[in-house]
């Protein structure tokens, strides 16, 4: 699997497209736009060996986040496209997004948008931001250090399981095949 070279333009329309759809819904921050696109890219990145921008995710307090991601929104109000504002919620300072406009979704392929829109509906209203946070925080994502780069297969690390049933039975009996269980 191979890195694809990062397109700037595609990770600024995926990020004003997560808050076109979402960022002004109850509970929307920062926390739940990186994840969206974490996630999104990551899924993209398992499946064809590419993630959708290229961008290099490094790993931040509350989970992956664009190296590039807050200037990108930055350059989004500049060019007023976006609204964002500090806020609190639960206590807790959170940032707060709206769309002013519609988003350029031209670069994207179908299966991609279709991703993204998973995603979206996943994290935005089936979770908090801590408990979204916890999704993205396994052994993949252990094994950078705070603003160290995330290579997008650290999203595999923890998906391997403990095999069950017939698939249990089946390493048990290789196991035994090969002596190294009795």
């Amino acid at each position: 699997m191979t890195q694809e070279s990062f397109n700037r333009e595609k990770l600024k329309a995926l990020i004003h497209y997560v808050i076109w759809k979402a960022g002004a819904h109850p509970g929307f921050g920062a926390t739940k736009l990186y994840k969206i696109a974490w996630f999104s890219e990551a899924r993209k990145f398992v499946l064809t060996g590419q993630s959708m921008t290229g961008a290099e995710y490094v790993r931040q307090k509350y989970g992956p986040i664009p190296r590039l991601g807050m200037a990108i929104r930055e350059e989004l109000v500049r060019e007023g496209a976006i609204e964002q504002w500090r806020d609190r919620e639960y206590n807790h300072p959170s940032w707060r997004f709206k769309s002013k406009v519609t988003p350029e979704t031209s670069c994207f392929t179908p299966e991609e948008l279709s991703t993204v829109n998973w995603w979206i509906r996943h994290i935005d209203e089936e979770h908090t931001a801590t408990s979204a946070s916890e999704l993205s925080h396994d052994y993949g994502w252990e094994i950078a250090e705070i603003g160290e780069p995330l290579p997008f297969s650290a999203f595999l690390a923890d998906r391997v399981r403990s095999p069950k049933g017939k698939a249990r039975e089946w390493v048990a009996q290789q196991l035994k095949r090969l002596k190294l269980a009795s």
